[in-house]
């Protein structure tokens, strides 16, 4: 294997460990719910948030294991399931315009996936939306938890963004 795929599927793998660990996280501290964000506050063992965000580990894990095994039909069936997820309503937490801008950039990324794995591309050029994609997700994540979780403490006649001064 050249040093390069090495190296690309390296970081491949630490960001998808990054986004496994946060995302707990953003499932854990979900607990408050404002009209803007639609986070369910219970955090039971099988709440359907807590299994959609499984299920999107899943098709990481999909992905991930098809690139280590060279297996584009594997990368393509975890993209799919991505993009399907993509277009569930459960995925659709937030009307806020920049969570809109997250999820439209992770689609567009989780496309070039699809598209890359289904010609049988290069390794390398699939890894690399890989990584497109796992950096669209912590980045998503990331401002789920710092802004719409953190700022769930505005008054619930106001949405999140009039409580902050951010415009939706």
């Amino acid at each position: 294997m050249s040093r390069t795929r090495m190296t690309v599927l390296a970081v491949v793998a630490v960001s998808l460990a990054g986004a496994v660990v946060w995302m707990p996280a953003a499932v854990q501290n979900s607990q408050a719910q404002t009209q803007t964000l639609k986070v369910p506050s219970e955090t039971k063992k099988n709440s359907p948030l807590k299994e959609f965000m499984q299920q999107k580990l899943v098709a990481s894990n999909q992905v991930l294991e098809g690139l280590l095994t060279e297996d584009y039909k594997l990368i393509e069936k975890g993209g799919r399931k991505f993009r399907e997820m993509g277009n569930a309503e459960k995925w659709r937490v937030s009307n806020d315009m920049m969570y809109r801008t997250h999820s439209e950039d992770f689609q567009r990324n989780v496309d070039k996936l699809i598209e890359s794995a289904s010609k049988s591309e290069s390794l390398d050029r699939i890894a690399l939306a890989w990584f497109d994609t796992t950096l669209s997700c912590i980045d998503c994540h990331r401002w789920v938890r710092t802004v719409l979780i953190a700022d769930s403490s505005a008054p619930p006649s106001l949405p999140v963004s009039a409580a902050t001064g951010r415009n939706e």
